[in-house]
């Protein structure tokens, strides 16, 4: 399968709006209709090979069967959906997939068509090549990740349980190899999510009397969910030390210079220090502590009329080993003497933190160490949430790891505009998934 043939399919998907949308029903379909026919006519090897099977209407289920069922099957994950996107700001219309300057540019380049369609080139040149795996690889594709509505992962998990199926491993998106992960740090950092944060959105409410807004009483209801969310800021919940940033912390320590190295690896000695540099940015102190973040908020409808009720919502994410009740204890203590309603308007624990000693995750390693050689592989708490996580009722253990090296500029572009993948980036990642399916 040659690159520019590969890199024309990737930009043939990009043009497909597969855009997903909290309200099921208002979801244009046609989209996703025309993105599943194009995958079996750019692939015909690879669905003459694997037993597919479409799962509630556009989740796409997958099995490469192997030579022996000896050995326990593993699972790869993508998602096909994308979140909106208009024009402004972009370079090259967001749903061009324009070839241009190195880039192929469009919406799900980075999350997460890129890796799903790397998959299947994989498939198709092993393939093509004769290759047969020794144990069943599994591929699960979802369609509404973006938004959760229980339509894909959970439905595709729901088959494999009944099935009574368990993997050895799952792969999933989530981290990629980044410069300047961290401070001092000069190599690449391969950053490979063992776990992921939990995410939970709280809508505190106050009511107020109403009225004109030329008597107002001394503290409106506006007011008065302001004051709670100045307390939230003020009062953040304690950092911590999760076992994958302290195992992320060990494999970077070689780096880090001696003083800040030998910090890294003696957390029980230097943990206080270790907090206080990781807070002093957004980015680092998410890795240490439960965030909470004012996003949306709500009061009167007019200028000159007092609302009778306010309404901000604090999105929430979780550390492992902070609970939801722990978190809503902390909010409701923080709202004390003002009377506000706290309501969970969706709520997902943290996920289990996954081993880093078991072969699948070792191959996973071993692959990295190959394709990019220059970087330091990593475990990772990722802050941000996957389907990855539905999946651990069905695995042994989940991985978040997209093979991609990007720049700051490319990695502030994801669910941004110019968002985009290197064509240089793009094609080792297929030799990724082409190196990694083939020790299976």
């Amino acid at each position: 399968m040659s690159g520019a043939n590969a890199v024309a399919r990737l930009s043939r998907a990009i043009q497909f709006k597969t855009v997903s949308n909290p309200d099921y029903s208002a979801v244009d379909f046609g989209a996703f209709d025309g993105y599943l026919m194009f995958l079996r006519e750019a692939f015909p090897l690879f669905f003459a090979t694997c037993e597919t099977e479409i799962v509630n209407e556009y989740a796409l289920l997958c099995r490469w069967c192997g030579k022996s069922a000896e050995a326990p099957p593993v699972l790869f994950l993508a998602h096909y959906d994308v979140v909106p996107a208009d024009e402004n700001g972009w370079k090259y219309p967001p749903f061009s997939g324009e070839i241009a300057d190195g880039y192929i540019t469009g919406r799900g380049t980075l999350d997460i068509k890129s890796q799903m369609i790397a998959h299947f080139e994989a498939v198709e040149a092993l393939v093509q090549q004769g290759f047969q795996p020794n144990r069943d690889i599994w591929f699960a594709y979802g369609h509404d990740e973006e938004v959760g509505t229980g339509h894909g992962a959970d439905k595709i998990v729901e088959v494999l349980k009944q099935r009574g199926l368990r993997f050895a491993g799952v792969l999933d998106e989530g981290g990629i190899v980044v410069s300047g992960a961290l401070k001092g740090v000069t190599s690449p950092v391969a950053l490979i999510g063992i776990a992921e944060k939990g995410r939970a959105d709280f809508e505190i409410t106050v009511k107020g009397s109403g009225g004109h807004a030329s008597m107002p009483p001394s503290t409106t209801a506006l007011g008065q969910v302001a004051e709670i969310v100045r307390r939230i800021e003020n009062n953040p919940l304690p950092a911590r030390i999760t076992p994958p940033l302290a195992a992320m912390l060990s494999a970077v320590s070689v780096e880090m210079g001696a003083a800040a190295g030998f910090a890294a690896r003696h957390l029980t000695l230097c943990g206080g220090l270790v907090k206080n540099m990781l807070a002093k940015t957004p980015e680092t102190n998410a890795m240490i502590r439960t965030t909470f973040a004012a996003t949306m908020a709500k009061a009167s409808d007019a200028s000159n009329v007092l609302p009778t009720s306010a309404t901000v919502n604090i999105n929430t994410r979780l550390l492992p080993g902070d609970s939801l009740d722990y978190v809503e204890e902390h909010l409701k203590k923080l709202a004390g003497d003002i009377p506000a309603k706290i309501r969970r308007v969706t709520q997902t624990e943290a996920s289990e933190v996954s081993p880093v000693t078991g072969e699948f995750c070792q191959k996973l390693i071993n692959t990295v160490k190959r394709l990019f050689p220059e970087a330091i592989a990593a475990p990772y708490l990722v802050c941000g949430g996957t389907d990855g996580r539905k999946y651990s009722v069905v695995a042994e253990g989940i991985y978040r790891f997209t093979p991609l090296l990007v720049t700051n500029e490319e990695k502030n572009a994801m669910h941004n505009a110019n968002e985009r993948i290197s064509i240089a980036g793009y094609e080792r990642m297929i030799e990724f998934f082409s190196d990694f399916f083939k020790q299976f």
